[in-house]
């Protein structure tokens, strides 16, 4: 699944989508397909804040990786830093 996954996640990610901020690179957020990529196509917004935890960045957006992150954290199994 790796290779594949990244070669979605590169190729789809920099081709289809809407932009939230311009970082000049070309980077799309593809919001259909990110539920089923667990938040790895929200690439925009990713590339403009590579440290965030949570790649959603409007209020419509939802990162399903990021609540499961926030219960991990929780539960003291990972430590999510203060950005």
């Amino acid at each position: 699944m790796g290779p594949l996954h990244g070669a979605i996640v590169n190729w789809c990610g920099h081709k289809y989508g809407y932009s939230n901020h311009d970082n000049e690179d070309h980077s799309k957020n593809s919001l259909p397909w990110d539920f089923l990529l667990m938040g790895e196509l929200f690439q925009n917004n990713h590339h403009k804040k590579p440290n965030s935890p949570n790649f959603a960045t409007r209020w419509w957006e939802f990162d399903p990786t990021y609540p499961v992150m926030k219960v991990l954290h929780w539960m003291r199994i990972i430590k999510i830093r203060k950005i």
